[in-house]
């Protein structure tokens, strides 16, 4: 299983880790392994060991309070799943800053151009903690959207200039837009 990091911001990523979350949803974190994988593919540390099951919860439980938020802090296409998302609200703020209360994994400079990052299941809860806090806590709340690539849901940050990106990815949901409009627009010149 390979993670992907487009939504260009390590929180977002994180909640990403539900494929198709409203339309398929496909659970990328089914064990406490696949965790530790995903926080070293994201660059948030160097190797994490010794994940359990209840570590697991406690990660899905953080995922789900980033989620609901930044779908709701969004403009553009991101929103809410429901009303219940709304109500869960002060619930999902604790948890982060929870989660952001404990030390974050500090990186280590250990020589020119090599950085060591090392940390337990708590430092790396705390650093996704942190990234919530200062995504939802900050302008680039406004900045959240939805894709809208079929059946893609993740959210990402829409740093383009105009801010009208439309797809987490250019090179995949994009991609796979366009290319249907094109097959669309081909088969319309045929039948004329």
């Amino acid at each position: 299983m390979t993670f992907a990091f487009v939504s260009d911001h390590l929180a977002l990523d994180f909640t990403a880790t539900v494929s198709w979350r409203t339309t398929r949803p496909e659970e990328l974190l089914a064990a406490p392994a696949d965790f530790a994988r995903w926080a070293v593919a994201a660059g948030v540390v160097d190797r994490l060991e010794a994940v359990s099951e209840a570590d697991l919860a406690e990660a899905l439980a953080l995922r789900e309070a980033i989620y609901r938020p930044a779908a709701a802090a969004g403009g553009g296409s991101a929103q809410p799943a429901g009303p219940r998302d709304a109500d869960r609200l002060p619930q999902d703020i604790a948890r982060i800053r929870q989660a952001a209360a404990h030390p974050p994994v500090r990186p280590t400079l250990r020589a020119l151009g090599h950085v060591e990052r090392l940390g337990g299941v708590r430092e790396v809860l705390a650093t996704l903690g942190a990234a919530a806090s200062d995504l939802l806590g900050g302008p680039d709340r406004l900045l959240i959207r939805r894709c809208e690539g079929e059946p893609c849901t993740r959210l990402f940050v829409d740093r383009s200039r105009a801010g009208t990106r439309r797809w987490c990815s250019k090179r995949g949901c994009g991609s796979r837009v366009n290319a249907a409009a094109y097959r669309r627009r081909a088969r319309q010149d045929e039948q004329i």
